[in-house]
């Protein structure tokens, strides 16, 4: 059974540190160990310094008044009594030796628990990025319509690397210096309790204030996290369209809106960086005070007659001591303020449902034998009106259908349904038979090519574009399907052949180059279903032309839906659907559909196109696949 998502930031990181846990485990030792050695540190420094003054051996092992100190009490009579025997040649350097062997004990277990610690944020990090782009990938494309990229970009990289932040910089010295904090402190009550009492009663004054500032911090953390996603939003659309703010001279008006964004970010931040600025001085001021009150009563205590010199140094050596991982307890609540945020926005990414994830069960598709067919098919946006109302259409095996109408009609989404991009809110779409969502993501796109009317590349050579759905195709295949979609003639005229980078998003090509190359990747792909969703209708005519001739070799033998705006492109078609209010309100060949004089012929006049015979069609004259 699949365990139930968590509910909380917590939750959610206490989850993906399960892998982790050994390796904290073994971290969390370390910084026992050497909180044992801190301690031991603080007991041996008033002995150590009375050793210094008297160089007897016995000060360290005897209080003034003649009693074995508290902490020898816990070895052996018997070995505590040769070790510091008078005749023992070695006893003068056993107290620097002890000191030497405690920070070697001391700097080993924190350089180990610092490299567990650190490897296990990175391998935390590398997870929740892992994960959330892998949520976006299950994503449909209406998804990343409805939400601003810059938004995710930040959640991937600002979020997870908070999140990181978090565990290294804020769980593990919660941890470690609680760890130090609570040896420290045990080591004064057992010392001194009476003192230990009075310096108990005064800490929990000085963290109630930086406990609410920490809460503070927090809330501002998350705000300004979500003002740094718009922030990086309005960068990436502005960088994207940037042609269009200079053809539009609208640089002073983003110039403008960038500002306000960055306004918004620097008024949190500057928030943030005041409660930090309150905290740190806060902290040194009770921190100070509480030092200062605990001097004037040691210094009463060592005038008193008997009082041990070396018992109230360590003690007050365990109280500077215990100051430092207090301090650094105050500066734990940024990172974990920033990192809850962090958390929970990243655990909104990867807790997203995917409405195209396979059932349980679901089957694997055979190639198509027979027929693509939608029954009664509806479709509508979250909140948003109608889209298909009760389309009803069928692709034969081999056949080329054409699917009209004007802009909203729906023909794009219908376009989606097939690779299963959105699902239908009612109806089927059914592939032999067999519904799509009964089959397995990957064997349904596995048959079906896509090309866009926004051809997109990626930044690589227009070789790898080229082979990007068949990695595995040799050089030899690559040049085929290059020169099979007319863009050979192209290619070999750049200095670096298929070897040349193609830029940001392709856009160092023309429209009619990338529209080629993304034909020859559909021809490489080799799929018996080919989805062409306005595959020509931002390109001149000399470049429609270039196109045209590619398209008529990708529809050789397929099975084809065909999305267009101008009626010129699809005239050859088997046959022509015209969608109009969200159903199939015509349908025929081009001739048929003309001597109707309906919708489509009165589109046809609109457009004032010539009467081509149907009989010159290149994609019906080939044998189906």
């Amino acid at each position: 059974m699949k365990p139930a998502p968590p509910r909380t930031p917590l939750a959610f990181v206490a989850r993906q540190l399960r892998p982790e846990v050994a390796s904290l485990a073994a971290a969390a030792a370390c910084m026992a160990v050497l909180a044992v050695a801190t301690a031991a540190l603080a007991f041996l420094s008033g002995p150590a310094l009375q050793f210094a003054f008297r160089r007897e051996a016995s000060d360290v092992l005897q209080s003034s008044p003649g009693q074995l100190r508290h902490l020898w009490r816990l070895l052996p009579s018997g070995l505590v009594t040769r070790l510091f025997a008078p005749d023992n040649p070695l006893h003068a350097y056993l107290v620097p030796a002890l000191l030497v062997g405690t920070a070697l004990l001391k700097g080993s277990a924190q350089t180990v628990q610092l490299f567990l610690l650190g490897r296990s944020s990175q391998r935390l990090l590398d997870r929740l990025r892992r994960q959330a782009f892998d949520a976006l990938l299950r994503q449909p494309p209406t998804f990343f319509t409805r939400h601003a990229h810059g938004d995710l970009l930040s959640r991937l990289v600002h979020d997870a690397g908070a999140v990181e932040q978090a565990l290294y910089n804020g769980a593990g010295p919660l941890l470690r210096d609680g760890m130090a904090s609570v040896m420290l402190l045990g080591f004064c009550i057992v010392s001194d309790p009476s003192l230990a009492l009075v310096t108990l009663l005064s800490v929990p004054m000085a963290m109630l204030p930086l406990t609410r500032l920490t809460h503070w911090l927090k809330r501002v953390s998350k705000r300004s996290q979500q003002r740094l996603g718009e922030l990086n939003q309005q960068c990436h659309e502005t960088i994207g369209g940037m042609a269009v703010v200079q053809a539009f001279g609208a640089e002073p008006r983003a110039l403008q809106q960038l500002a306000d964004l960055s306004a918004q970010y620097m008024a949190q931040m500057r928030l943030g960086y005041f409660i930090r600025a309150v905290r740190a001085p806060a902290t040194e001021i009770f921190g100070t005070t509480g030092l200062a009150a605990l001097l004037v009563m040691l210094s009463r205590q060592v005038q008193a007659e008997g009082a041990d010199p070396a018992h109230y140094i360590s003690f007050f050596a365990a109280m500077i001591m215990l100051y430092e991982p207090l301090k650094k307890l105050g500066a734990v609540g940024e990172f974990l303020a920033a990192g809850g945020a962090a958390a929970e926005r990243l655990m909104e990414l990867v807790q997203l449902p995917s409405p195209t994830a396979d059932r349980p069960g679901a089957k694997v598709l055979p190639p198509l034998r027979q027929a693509i067919e939608l029954r009664d098919v509806h479709f509508h946006y979250p909140e948003g009106p109608p889209v298909l109302r009760g389309v009803n259409l069928r692709l034969q095996r081999g056949e080329v259908v054409a699917l009209v109408g004007t802009s909203g009609a729906g023909k794009s989404t219908l376009a989606q349904l097939l690779p299963r991009f959105c699902l239908t809110t009612a109806g089927e779409v059914r592939v032999d038979g067999h519904d799509v969502r009964d089959l397995t993501f990957a064997s349904l796109r596995g048959q079906i090519s896509v090309v866009g009317q926004d051809a997109f590349l990626f930044r690589t050579t227009i070789g790898a574009n080229v082979a990007y759905g068949a990695p595995s195709a040799s050089a030899a295949q690559v040049r085929a399907a290059a020169e099979a979609a007319g863009a050979a003639e192209f290619i070999e005229r750049l200095p670096q052949g298929y070897d040349t980078l193609v830029g940001e998003r392709g856009l160092s090509l023309s429209g009619g180059q990338r529209q080629r190359l993304a034909i020859a990747r559909a021809l490489l792909c080799d799929r018996p279903i080919l989805v062409l969703d306005e595959a020509t209708s931002h390109l001149d005519v000399e470049s429609e032309r270039w196109v045209q001739r590619g398209l008529e070799v990708l529809l050789r033998g397929r099975t084809a839906l065909i999305i267009a705006h101008r009626l010129s492109t699809v005239q050859h078609a088997d046959r022509i659907a015209l969608l109009r209010d969200g159903k199939i309100a015509e349908e025929g060949s081009h001739a048929a559909l003309l001597a109707t004089d309906g919708h489509y012929a009165r589109l046809h006049g609109l457009q004032d196109l010539p009467h081509l015979p149907q009989s010159s069609a290149p994609a019906a004259a080939a044998p189906p696949r």
